[in-house]
């Protein structure tokens, strides 16, 4: 952990000049915080990938989003400013560097400072957003429908074919079983358009997987 100059920080963060801040490292599978933790501190994304998600007591889980440059996680800002706990998770995925202040101070900064609050209203409505439309693609998309999205974004955001992921990681990501993410797979791979490996799968035909979408 290190103290950073307020230069080294991006555009998007200029709000918080004159607000103590500090520069984290967050490692890979290192949790950002856990489901009913309190909030100490905020965070402000560098540079890298942290997911959020939601567990269930079965051992379920969903990916609610994910936050790279420039994000901020409205759970946490949620915990801060009314509700005493958080109500998911986060874990990086891709080493992270943060920016983080305590809630004290990001009470302060809210109030001070119209351009904090600017960015913090709109990542409200980016993060409603997002999660409208997962609510959509659970409830409505069929599984085959959204695996496919889910491979082929996957693939998009990493600029690969291969999708370096197990069935239970993939599971969690589509908010369903294991075994059905399986089950799909193994379709999907019948069909030739994906091949299975441990712990990845490689997509031989983006233009099938495409079709399943529609």
């Amino acid at each position: 952990m290190h103290n950073a100059p307020l230069n080294d920080l991006p555009e998007i963060f200029t709000f918080l000049e004159g607000t103590p801040y500090t520069v984290i490292t967050m490692p890979v599978d290192s949790y950002v915080f856990r489901e009913h933790e309190g909030c100490g501190r905020i965070g402000f994304v560098l540079d890298g990938s942290i997911k959020v998600f939601k567990e269930h007591p079965t051992g379920r889980a969903i990916t609610l989003y994910r936050l790279g440059a420039g994000d901020s996680c409205i759970l946490s800002m949620s915990c801060a400013m009314s509700n005493p706990i958080h109500q998911a998770s986060a874990i990086v995925e891709e080493e992270a560097h943060v920016v983080t202040v305590t809630t004290a101070d990001f009470h302060s900064l809210m109030e001070r400072s119209t351009a904090a609050r600017q960015y913090v209203f709109g990542l409200f409505a980016e993060r409603l957003t997002d999660v409208l439309l997962l609510l959509e693609e659970v409830v409505f998309q069929r599984m085959d429908e959204r695996l496919a999205a889910i491979l082929l974004e996957n693939a998009a955001r990493h600029a690969s074919n291969v999708v370096h992921a197990t069935h239970e990681e993939l599971a969690e990501e589509a908010g369903t079983a294991r075994e059905v993410v399986t089950r799909v797979l193994k379709e999907f791979s019948v069909n030739g358009w994906v091949e299975l490996g441990r712990g990845k799968v490689t997509i031989l035909d983006r233009k099938g997987l495409s079709h399943v979408r529609r």
